[in-house]
């Protein structure tokens, strides 16, 4: 032991041991977001990019433990930012100090200071002593941890619903188990709101689809305003945690929200009962993979594992403001943004994926298969790009991928009726193929982005839902219904859970 100390003492190697700590601990908090090979990439990275900056200013310092004091100073604030930010903003609630105008100076300032210490001191065996302990004990804990605690454990650490599994032994099997089909509209909002909003009659819709057997819910409400949490919350059949219905969505909640969206319980459900599974959405599945991915607000692994670095949040936070902002610069613009060409092509790989969902569900309904199905469609109808008018005609594709047609409110109600047909046309192929089938209809939120549209922030959340029973019995079913429901309200009628419906007032409000 006293050796041991004589070595923290002596030497500054709390220099190299924070990019370890760094990694280590990111890797753990984002367990299941990010993968190892990143994580070691990115760990190596900085930890050479320390091995230089280390050589750098000794050459200028002469002097081991000087340097290595200097170099833990400024990698604790660079790989650390964010944390200090975060710390002000929600820990002490000074906003004021989190901001970057203010923030950033205070830094700069602090560690001028700690500086000028550093360079005028000549001993520093109880800072190395300090220092390196803190950080070893700080690993220990973390790779104590991974030791000890199951994959799942540490997965549900960054999963946004709390921590009670599905329990196999509370499903009854049942011999003819129906196919189960989930259709999702991107951003389609409810006919009260289309009616009083949008000055737009939906009522067809709803007409045709109790025609052919459905139940349109009266007053449905989605729980969050954002895609991915919206269906985190939905295939969960919960709410999420630290995370409120007008949640600023930040990379980070929405990267979680994704991995919410890939360990769904409602999979489980269905994999415990023998279901095959067809996965038609924008999201990740176990080892279902998305046929279509959209990041939304999420990051790249990379960006993920760096959240909390000086320069990935400056370039989140801060960086708009050099390309879109009143201090925008042309080189920035041209280094971060898009051309045209880019976008249109973005947006197309969105009408093409728009185009396979609508086969594909064709295609599942007419297949003969021995397991029962689960098929989650989702479709990017109406959400803009506004592709179609209401007569299925091609709209000019420049013309629709701008910001400002994405607020037309025109467009939007002549995509909204070709989105009419095609709900129409899916729900009449699956029923005519296989009217024992459950059919969930719904939108993840509703659609207040038009010019003009009403700012009241309730009615983001005014969007559809319809079901369609076999035996037409949807005693079950509230008049009044949000997206944390829909399955449970389904498992429970036909294959026997006892799932809670959730009955909070400031979303849901039962008859």
């Amino acid at each position: 032991m006293r050796r041991l100390r004589l070595f923290l003492e002596k030497w500054g190697i709390h220099a190299f041991l924070l990019p370890i700590f760094f990694m280590v601990h990111n890797y753990k908090q984002y367990y299941g977001l990010v993968r190892v090979p990143v994580a070691m990439k990115v760990g190596m990275t900085i930890l050479l990019i320390i091995f230089i900056l280390t050589l750098i200013l000794l050459a200028v310092t002469k002097h081991l433990n000087r340097t290595l004091q200097l170099v833990t100073l400024w990698g604790f604030v660079f790989l650390f930012f964010g944390v200090i930010k975060d710390f002000f903003e929600f820990s002490l609630h000074i906003n004021i100090l989190a901001k970057y105008s203010v923030l950033l100076p205070l830094l700069i300032i602090t560690s001028l200071f700690l500086i000028r210490r550093i360079i005028t001191k000549d001993n520093f065996t109880r800072s190395n002593l300090f220092q390196n302990t803190l950080l070893l004990v700080l690993i220990s804990i973390d790779v104590f941890e991974f030791a000890v605690m199951t994959n799942f454990s540490i997965v549900q650490n960054n999963l946004l619903v709390r921590n009670y599994p599905l329990q196999k032994t509370n499903v009854r099997t049942h011999g003819n188990r129906p196919n189960v089909y989930y259709l999702l509209f991107d951003c389609y909002p409810g006919t009260a709101f289309l009616k009083n909003y949008m000055s737009f009659n939906n009522s067809k819709l709803d007409s045709s689809l109790k025609e052919k057997g459905f139940h349109v819910v009266q007053n449905p409400k989605s729980n969050y305003n954002r895609t991915a949490f919206s269906i985190a919350s939905t295939l969960n059949f919960d709410y999420l945690q630290n995370v409120n219905n007008l949640s600023k969505a930040s990379p980070e909640k929405y990267s979680k929200a994704l991995l919410t969206i890939k360990n769904a319980r409602v999979l489980k459900f269905f994999n415990q009962n023998q279901y095959k599974f067809y996965n038609l959405s924008i999201f990740d599945f176990e080892d279902n993979r998305s046929i279509h991915k959209e990041n939304f607000l999420s990051l790249p692994e990379k960006n993920i594992f760096l959240h909390n670095t000086l320069i990935e949040r400056f370039r989140r936070d801060a960086l708009w403001n050099f390309t879109s902002g009143k201090l925008s610069i042309k080189l920035f613009k041209d280094l971060f943004d898009k051309n045209d060409n880019d976008v249109v092509g973005d947006q197309i790989l969105k009408r093409k994926f728009n185009n396979v969902v609508v086969d594909s569900v064709q295609r599942i309904s007419e297949e003969q298969s021995i397991s029962p199905k689960f098929v989650y469609a989702h479709f990017y109808l109406p959400h803009p790009p506004f592709f179609y008018n209401s007569n299925g005609e091609l709209n000019k594709i420049n013309e629709v991928v701008t910001k400002k047609s994405f607020r037309n409110k025109n467009l939007f109600l002549s995509y909204l009726q070709f989105t009419n047909n095609i709900i129409l046309e899916v729900c009449s192929n699956i029923l005519k193929k296989d009217s024992t089938s459950l059919i969930i209809l719904e939108s993840d939120h509703g659609f207040t982005d038009f010019e003009c549209a009403p700012t009241e922030t309730s009615l983001d959340f005014k969007n559809y839902i319809a079901f369609y029973f076999p035996d037409r019995n949807y005693s079950s079913v509230y008049d009044t219904l949000s997206n944390i429901n829909t399955f449970p309200i389904v498992l429970n009628k036909y294959f026997g859970t006892h799932i809670q419906l959730h009955k909070d007032s400031t979303i849901y409000l039962p008859n």
